[in-house]
């Protein structure tokens, strides 16, 4: 039977590469909103979108971010679009609070992350691939148990995803979403 870590490569090779985060640098910038852990300063992001139709596209999906080294750091999911959870914001310059001219792509859980391996690891590159519920439910089906259990949920895609995600954030491990802390006994740890 496949380890969670097998399991987990299954669904990441067969999701779609959807973003691409080339590094991060440059001048420190605040998300524009009034309070709270999420405002900054961050570092800007060098992105690319490899898939406007999937980053854009209306259904609940599973979302996997990979390193260089293809090592899954993160799960999440989007009950709507991958959009919606990567988002591109308005940014204000974090010294002079002055409007920047181009938005900044972040992530709420996965942006510190990125900032942090990015700078002890100069060079280190980030994927964001998305496996939507209508495709994942049939991988599931294939790869057989446990994870095809989620099945007799594939009129919920939401429920499908969901419940894959918290799978494999009960099964963590340092080689499988160590970047994620919910469901995951973490959280206090961090």
């Amino acid at each position: 039977m496949p380890t969670p870590l097998q399991d987990a490569q299954a669904i990441f090779q067969a999701a779609t590469p959807v973003l691409k985060i080339h590094g991060v640098g440059g001048k420190r910038w605040r998300r524009n909103v009034a309070s709270g852990g999420r405002i900054g300063p961050w570092l800007q992001g060098s992105y690319e979108v490899l898939d406007e139709k999937a980053w854009h596209r209306l259904e609940a999906c599973l979302y996997l971010v990979a390193g260089s080294d293809l090592r899954i750091r993160y799960v999440g999911i989007s009950r709507k679009r991958l959009k919606d959870r990567w988002r591109v914001s308005p940014a204000l310059d974090a010294e002079t609070m002055a409007a920047l001219p181009e938005r900044q792509i972040f992530h709420s859980q996965c942006w510190k992350h990125i900032e942090i391996e990015s700078t002890t690891s100069p060079g280190a590159t980030f994927e964001v691939r998305a496996i939507h519920a209508s495709v994942l439910v049939p991988l599931l089906e294939q790869m057989g148990g446990p994870l095809s259990g989620f099945t007799v949920l594939k009129d919920d895609g939401e429920s499908v995803v969901a419940g894959v995600e918290r799978w494999l954030c009960n099964n963590s491990s340092d080689d499988l979403v160590s970047w994620n802390t919910a469901m995951t006994g973490r959280a206090g740890r961090r």
